[in-house]
């Protein structure tokens, strides 16, 4: 009697186990598309036997528990592929509107002196001629346009970059806040010993979405998950965040803060975050500063050498070119200085019909400046250098987007849902169930014999 109760017990244990199994398999099957989950396995161990004599026999099987199948350093990798792309597109968005400025057309920088040169060469066949000195200063007007149209564009490109930064570290805000609100709901589950799968794959994929925004780095503890920027900057600990903060500096850019105070802007890497401030901070100024020392440079050797000649007037020469004390802003600001054809220095020995100081200013088309390349190559060096860094950014972002298909398939590959291996096990744990409702119809149907035979026995 005692024996046909074990079994039935063993039978009944086994019915709930199939159950809970079939039930951890269709949540995976309803949550196969749902974003960043991990499919979840039950934990199956045997009950301990009895001893017997002689012999023992086993009692079946329980349910230790559910486990979610993750691969934390996998996921890191994603987090830190996520970061290097995100970087990469925003530096590349910032990149595909710097380099129109820097397109060549009839327009550009070097267009326009190449124009400059050829109507001065223009001017020496007749020095005297009014609509070639006119030419001269078109020329001239136009590349001091040229120039300023290339810093205001430059320029105008920081407003919307600032914008960037202060969305940046809003949103960077609000994901702390959700992953430290997620740590102690984390660490509660599992000192009850549950699995926390469901919160894990939220946690996780609020980790990626910060991915996206900035470098982070994430160390595991029994308090849940620590995250730091790049220096160091603590940004959750436990069930706190630390929020980050704006302020405008003395240059006017948004200036990014710790939860201190401190400016932390420069030690930003990685994200969108740390793609805009290196576009704003580095890129743009860097070509802002080239451009400066071009148009500065470049205007300086021509009012030198406009200095050593003659107008027609056979007035000494004057500056070409207004132009600041430093090459600071010189782009921005460069104009033209005469207001009279009659002005050009083209004399070099004070007749009006002179062309010695043309050549001079001709002359000036090859000469290096003191960056060390003529003026042409210098600007060619600037379309050449946006080019190289749209490419590089380019070919960054197409490759982490590569790496990071992979690594999403071999994520899928041991945390993701099939449907095929799961239908496979929910028909095993049917069987399974089948078998041991079947094992607990016979120990009933066994009951009913040994209730009848005790009644016969009886009478």
């Amino acid at each position: 009697m005692s024996s046909l109760s074990t079994s039935l017990s063993i039978a009944a244990q086994a019915l709930n186990v199939d159950t809970g199994a079939i039930q951890s398999i269709n949540n995976n099957i309803a949550n196969a598309n749902t974003p960043g989950y991990s499919r979840e396995v039950v934990e199956l161990q045997s009950v301990a036997p009895t001893a017997n004599d002689p012999g023992s026999a086993g009692n079946g099987v329980t349910i230790e528990g559910f486990q979610s199948v993750r691969d934390e350093v996998l996921q890191s990798q994603i987090n830190q592929e996520t970061q290097s792309q995100s970087d990469a597109n925003a530096q590349l968005n910032s990149l595909n509107q710097i380099q129109p400025i820097f397109t060549t057309s009839s327009q550009d920088i070097g267009t326009e002196i190449t124009a400059f040169f050829n109507s001065l060469s223009n001017l020496s066949t007749d020095a005297t001629s009014t609509a070639n000195r006119q030419a001269v200063m078109t020329a001239g007007a136009n590349l001091a346009n040229a120039f300023n149209t290339a810093s205001s564009s430059l320029n105008a490109l920081v407003p919307g970059l600032n914008t960037q930064v202060t969305q940046d570290v809003s949103q960077i805000n609000q994901l702390t806040q959700q992953i430290a609100a997620l740590n102690p709901q984390i660490a509660a589950m599992k000192a009850q010993g549950q699995d926390p799968g469901t919160l894990q794959d939220q946690q996780d994929q609020l980790v990626q979405n910060l991915s996206q925004l900035t470098g982070v780095s994430v160390t595991q503890t029994e308090s849940g998950v620590t995250l730091t920027t790049g220096n160091g900057t603590p940004l959750v600990v436990g069930s706190q965040s630390f929020a980050l903060q704006t302020t405008n500096g003395a240059g006017g850019n948004v200036e990014v803060l710790d939860s201190n105070g401190n400016d932390i802007t420069s030690t930003i890497q990685g994200g969108d975050l740390g793609g805009t401030i290196q576009s704003r901070d580095q890129t743009i100024p860097g070509l802002l500063n080239q451009l400066d020392n071009l148009a500065y440079q470049f205007a300086s050797s021509v009012n030198t050498v406009s200095s050593q000649g003659f107008d027609q007037n056979g007035n000494p020469g004057g500056n070409f070119f207004n132009i600041p004390a430093t090459a600071t802003g010189a782009a921005g600001s460069i104009s033209l200085a005469i207001t009279n054809p009659t002005q050009i220095a083209a004399s070099s020995d004070g007749t009006s019909g002179s062309n010695g100081n043309l050549t001079n200013l001709i002359a000036l088309q090859s000469s290096t400046l003191p960056s060390g390349q003529s003026p042409i190559d210098t600007y060619s060096n600037m379309v050449f250098q946006v080019g190289n860094l749209t490419s590089n950014a380019n070919a960054q972002s197409n490759a982490t987007a590569a790496t990071l298909v992979q690594l999403n398939d071999q994520r899928n590959s041991i945390s993701g849902v099939s449907i095929d291996e799961e239908t496979t096990n929910l028909l095993n744990y049917q069987q399974a169930y089948s078998a041991a409702a079947r094992v607990i119809t016979t120990v009933q149907s066994l009951f009913q014999v040994v209730m009848a035979m005790g009644t016969a026995a009886a009478e």
